[in-house]
């Protein structure tokens, strides 16, 4: 009892206005919005035209919370994502392997197709070949962004990579252009890497192939819009995805030109990315620490040796 006296008399006035009624909309804390989650659904395809026994659907978020999963129906998988916060998909809990997607907003985000392929991949000497090809790749780049720039550094590097280029014309001659499910997704990836740094002809020319593999869902979209605009950029026309751009002396992004600029977010969409806004957002950061060193994927055509 005694307690109970020593109460504030603003508590006690709360408490009486709460039990009366007669409590102000000021005094009383405006009730936090309740967050939905969407439901985010699309297709699945086998490498084998069969899919495996059992598979599962799950998402990683970065808001820190735990790991999502979801259902799969036939060819078909749903997940419930949080809206506004940038999630990663993936297929599992199955011997075989698939790529992830990553997926900036499930408010606007189109859901990908996603292709299941079955391990050990047909190409596995080419699969660990390209994976170092692709290795070789960013470490000479890191060389160069940290070391002197001088005629002779810029002679080597620009042989090292028609060194790697030549190889993967060789393999695309022999193999055909390599698929997520001739060599898995992380060397079908280096693949597309070492392609980015060919003359804009030969790249042109790759371009083709990758169209064709996208048609069968066996590369990552936003890697060939990446290559499209690229090669636009190279025939000084403008972009239509908004992927290539450059960084001037003061540190601020540049892009180049846009085609439709009205409509970027539609066809962005479409090749499983951000909005315009988002990726403009995500520029305008500073860089953390541990990527201070780290060069920039391949966005402009200005690289030695291109």
């Amino acid at each position: 009892m005694n307690s109970t006296r020593r109460q504030p008399i603003a508590v006690a006035a709360l408490l009486f206005a709460a039990l009366t009624g007669t409590a102000r909309a000021e005094d009383t804390p405006a009730p936090t919005p309740a967050t939905h989650p969407i439901p985010y659904s699309g297709k699945i395809v086998s490498a084998t035209g069969t899919l495996p026994p059992k598979a599962a659907i799950f998402a990683d978020c970065q808001d820190g919370s735990e790991r999502i999963h979801g259902q799969i129906e036939a060819d078909t998988y749903r997940i419930d994502l949080p809206p506004a916060v940038t999630c990663t998909v993936m297929l599992g809990d199955t011997d075989w392997e698939a790529d992830t997607q990553l997926v900036s907003d499930a408010a606007t985000a189109i859901p990908q197709t996603m292709l299941l392929y079955p391990l050990p991949v047909p190409q596995p000497d080419i699969a660990r070949e390209l994976i170092e090809m692709g290795t070789q790749d960013r470490a000479v780049r890191q060389a160069w962004a940290a070391g002197k720039r001088d005629a002779a550094s810029e002679k080597k590097f620009a042989a090292d990579d028609r060194k790697r280029q030549r190889r993967l014309r060789q393999i695309v001659t022999t193999k055909g252009w390599p698929t997520i499910s001739m060599v898995g997704a992380q060397a079908a990836n280096e693949a597309w890497l070492v392609a980015q740094h060919a003359p804009p002809a030969q790249l042109k020319h790759w371009a083709v192939f990758m169209r064709a593999a996208a048609a069968r869902h066996e590369i990552r979209l936003v890697n060939l819009a990446t290559t499209l605009d690229r090669v636009r950029i190279f025939e000084k026309r403008p972009q239509i995805y908004g992927t290539q751009y450059s960084t001037r002396e003061d540190g601020a992004i540049q892009f180049y030109r846009i085609e439709d600029i009205a409509n970027i977010d539609q066809r962005r969409l479409e090749m499983g990315m951000s909005s315009f806004a988002a990726l403009q957002a995500q520029l305008a950061k500073p860089p953390k620490p541990a990527e201070q060193a780290k060069p920039a994927e391949p966005s402009t055509p200005a690289t030695p040796g291109e």
